[in-house]
């Protein structure tokens, strides 16, 4: 299993253990791990765009830097800004990030109690499954396109 699928499948084993010991913390937990999913989703993906994704390659210093790039501020700013925002298939990825990171700064830093119903925290974490699926899905172009405009910031001219 990548890191990636080891955190969706932590954040599946968290909502569900949610329900059996009905706490607001392990909700929080299962939210925070499915954002932070989605997150090393995108930058593997950016890393590897750019650098190629051999394993070798994985383990320079070069490939770590590039991963290590993308910030979650300029993430949000970059999928709400064209071009990424004038593509539907980038326009419905960037939403469901962009909520799941907001989600995964409540469950981070609001003071303690319930945030989720049981729902809303499963809702969240098969966002997450989603985004990272779409994802995949992407043309290399598509996949190209997404790293640059995550990567680089846009200058005006």
């Amino acid at each position: 299993m990548t890191m990636v699928e080891r955190l969706l499948w932590l954040a599946d084993e968290l909502s569900r253990q949610s329900r059996e010991v009905k706490s607001a913390a392990v909700e929080r937990r299962a939210v925070s791990t499915a954002y932070y999913a989605v997150f090393h989703a995108i930058t593997a993906l950016c890393a590897s765009e750019l650098l190629g994704s051999s394993g070798a390659l994985k383990k320079t210093a070069e490939f770590e830097r590039v991963y290590r790039a993308l910030d979650h501020k300029s993430l949000k700013s970059a999928f709400s800004a064209a071009p990424l925002n004038n593509n539907q298939t980038f326009k419905a990825i960037g939403n469901r990030v962009v909520e799941l990171q907001s989600e995964r700064i409540r469950s981070d830093y609001l003071p303690s109690g319930r945030l989720y119903k049981k729902s809303e925290c499963d809702r969240l974490v098969r966002s997450a499954r989603s985004i990272v699926a779409a994802l995949k899905n992407l043309s290399s172009q598509d996949r190209r396109t997404l790293a640059v405009y995550l990567i680089f910031k846009n200058r005006p001219q």
